[in-house]
C-alpha cells in the first residue's frame, strides 16, 4: 500500500491547482513550491495556462507520465482523473482532498470504492478522500498549516481528521515538539491506521526512525493488526499516544458522519490499547501534553525535584507526582525553601 511514489515521488501533479492560495488546490502547490520540492511539478486546470509559474495542462490525458497526484477537485471528477493517471499516466500514489465520498451516504461509498479499486488495480497508494494530505522529508503535500520543519527524529503523526491534525501541530510546535512524517488519512478508502502503524514497524530503523507515534482515530477496522505492529514498535522502544473519538453513543453517530466509520466499543477499545501498550488520551492538548513527555528522556528512578517560580503549580504538581508513585524528597541548604 504505502510505497516509494507516495514518499519520495520524482514527480508531483496537482490536480485542481489554483493561483489562489485559500484553495486546497492552490495552497498545497504553494507548499510544494515553498518548501523546495526537488523533482517535477506539474499542474492541471481547464481554466488556466499558467498557475504560480507552473506550466497548467487543460486536462490529465496530456500529461507526461507521473509518480504522484494529489487531487482537489469535486468528487464527481476524481474517478475518470484518477482513471487516466493510473492506466495512462503510470500514476501509483494518490491523495485525494476531495470530500463527498463515504461520509455522504451509499453513493458517495460506491464511489469510493471505484476509485479504491483503480489504486489497487495499478498496486498504487490511496491516501483520503477527506483528508488534508501527507508531509515527509521530500515534500509537503498538505493544503493547511502550520507546516512543520521535518526532524528526522520527531513525532510521527497519523490522523482520521484533517481538523484534528491541524489544531495538534498548531498546538504542539510553540511547545517545541518536532515532527517527522505526518499522515492525514481522511475516510481511509485504502490505507487507514493500521496500515500507517505497519509501514512504521516494518520500516523502523532503531538508529533513524522516530519513537514517537501519535495517532487519532474514528475507527478501528483490524485490531488484530493494530494490537501486532504497534505492540511491535513499543518492544523496539517506541511510544504510542492515540485518541479514540466515538467513545459515547452521540459522539459515535458524529464519527459516521465525518468519515462514514463505525466507532466501535469504547471498552474494548481501552483493552486493546492496554494490549497494545498505547496510551489513550482523551482530548486533542492531552495527546499534545503526552507527546511532550515522551520527548523527554525516559527517568531511571522514582526521585523527582520541583523547581517552580509560583508556589500554587509546584504543590499541585508535587501532589499528582506524589499520587503516580514518585518521591519528592525535601531539599536543604541555604538557597533552598523547603
Amino acid at each position: 500500500m504505502i510505497n516509494g511514489q507516495l514518499l519520495d515521488p520524482a514527480s508531483i501533479v496537482i490536480v485542481g491547482a489554483s493561483g489562489d492560495r485559500s484553495k486546497p488546490g492552490g495552497k498545497v502547490l504553494y507548499n510544494i513550491i515553498n518548501n523546495q520540492f526537488s523533482g517535477k511539478i506539474f499542474a492541471v486546470n481547464p481554466r488556466e495556462k499558467e498557475v504560480q509559474g507552473i506550466a497548467c495542462y487543460s486536462d490529465c490525458s496530456l500529461l507526461p507520465d507521473v509518480d504522484l497526484a494529489i487531487i482537489a477537485i469535486s468528487a464527481d471528477k476524481v474517478e475518470a482523473a484518477m482513471s487516466v493517471l493510473a492506466f495512462q499516466k503510470n500514476c501509483k500514489a494518490f491523495i485525494l482532498f476531495s470530500a463527498g465520498f463515504s461520509e455522504t451516504g451509499e453513493e458517495g461509498k460506491e464511489l469510493e470504492e471505484r476509485c479504491r479499486k483503480i489504486a489497487d488495480s495499478v498496486g498504487g497508494c490511496l491516501i483520503g478522500p477527506n483528508c488534508i494530505g501527507v508531509i515527509t522529508g521530500n515534500y509537503k503535500g498538505v493544503f493547511a498549516g502550520p507546516i512543520p520543519e521535518y526532524a528526522p527524529t520527531g513525532c510521527d503523526c497519523v490522523s482520521a481528521s484533517g481538523a484534528t491534525m491541524v489544531y495538534l501541530l498548531e498546538a504542539a510546535m510553540p511547545r517545541g515538539l518536532k515532527f517527522r512524517d505526518i499522515f492525514s488519512v481522511g475516510n481511509s478508502a485504502q490505507v487507514g491506521i493500521e496500515d500507517v502503524l505497519q509501514y512504521w514497524d516494518e520500516t523502523f530503523d532503531p538508529l533513524e526512525s522516530s519513537r514517537i507515534k501519535l495517532l487519532y482515530m474514528e475507527q478501528i477496522s483490524d485490531p488484530g493488526k493494530l494490537l501486532k505492529h504497534a505492540r511491535s514498535l513499543v518492544n523496539k522502544g517506541c511510544r504510542i499516544a492515540a485518541i479514540k473519538s466515538g467513545s459515547t453513543e452521540a459522539g459515535a453517530r458524529a464519527v459516521s458522519s465525518h468519515t462514514g466509520a463505525l466507532a466501535g466499543s469504547n471498552d474494548a477499545v481501552s483493552a486493546l490499547f492496554r494490549k497494545a501498550g498505547i496510551i489513550r488520551c482523551y482530548s486533542r492538548i492531552e495527546l499534545v501534553y503526552v507527546a511532550g513527555i515522551f520527548s523527554i528522556r525516559p527517568l531511571t528512578g522514582n526521585r523527582i525535584a520541583v523547581i517552580t517560580h509560583a508556589g500554587g503549580p509546584g504543590v499541585m504538581l508535587t501532589d499528582i507526582l506524589i499520587k503516580g508513585g514518585m518521591k519528592v524528597p525535601r531539599l536543604s541548604g541555604t538557597k533552598t525553601d523547603a
